[in-house]
């Protein structure tokens, strides 16, 4: 994974020499497949507690809803925004950080 001088992950701009000449698809698909991947865990996860919350346990609070609804929403804006993301590069350095985050907190490298 490139980091960049600020510790965010490497995007590269539209204006980059490497992208306008077509060399530099590797990056981006990397960020496409962090994006994907995170997107997927969040979906998941947030239907878990959604299915849960709300048919196996009568008895769990509607703030266990908002949560697991607010982590399907935002696994679903890391997949949709995936195919896009040369488009949009400010919301792909957003959705790259929260990418990364979860991957980090799921997958936490060894010490």
């Amino acid at each position: 994974m490139q980091m960049g001088d600020r510790g965010m992950p490497y995007v590269p701009r539209p204006d980059d020499a490497a992208v306008i000449r077509g060399g530099g698809a590797a990056p981006l698909d990397n960020v496409q497949h962090r994006l994907l991947h995170a997107g997927r865990i969040l979906v998941t996860g947030g239907w878990l507690v959604l299915t849960y919350t709300t048919i196996g346990n009568r008895e769990a609070n509607a703030e266990h809803a908002v949560v697991g609804l607010g982590l399907l929403l935002l696994g679903v804006f890391l997949i949709v925004l995936a195919p896009v993301a040369s488009q949009f590069p400010g919301a792909v350095r957003v959705g790259a950080a929260v990418a990364d985050a979860v991957l980090f907190y799921f997958f936490a490298p060894g010490n």
